[in-house]
């Protein structure tokens, strides 16, 4: 592994390191507000973009309620790269808006479309900005996580699962 890849190896766990910190409900904060949800939304997933370098990505993210229908977030991610038979390593941070179409959890499945900016990493193209667009169905809360399902574009068709802590009473 080269330099620059450690080096952005070092920043990708240092986000998700924050993102973890900064989702997790503190105990005063849950004992203050037991009914009440928690204002971040932290969030794991997969994905795989097919674009000039195929790529396979597990990362973190977290999310903020900006309105009852709109959710700000940040996610990064890292994995692999695939392009000319030659396999390197392959990172991403997104920063995303997602509209909710229904946001206060009146049906177990529920649409939403997200988008945004995303920096991208690859061995073969270095890193560039791409803009991400994306339609995704969020399933019925389950055990304190909700599952999602996504397809769209940014640096390639993007296709991708997330499990997100359930909120109460809301998405």
């Amino acid at each position: 592994m080269s330099a620059r890849d450690r080096a952005w190896l070092q920043t990708f766990i240092i986000v998700i390191v924050v993102s973890a910190v900064l989702g997790a409900p503190s105990d005063a904060r849950a004992q203050r507000t037991s009914r009440a949800s928690p204002r971040f939304q932290p969030e794991a997933r997969a994905d795989f973009i097919g674009g000039r370098a195929a790529t396979a990505h597990v990362g973190a993210g977290v999310s903020v309620p900006a309105s009852t229908y709109v959710r700000l977030g940040m996610v990064a991610a890292a994995g692999q790269a695939w392009s000319d038979g030659e396999v390197g390593f392959a990172g991403r941070v997104d920063g995303l808006v997602r509209f909710v179409v229904d946001p206060l959890r009146e049906f177990r499945w529920a649409p939403y479309a997200s988008g945004g900016l995303s920096a991208i990493y690859d061995r073969t193209e270095d890193w560039r900005a791409v803009l991400v667009g994306v339609l995704g169905i969020e399933g019925p809360a389950a055990r304190g996580v909700v599952p999602a399902v996504e397809v769209g574009f940014g640096g390639g068709v993007r296709v991708g699962v997330a499990i997100r802590r359930a909120m109460t009473g809301r998405r």
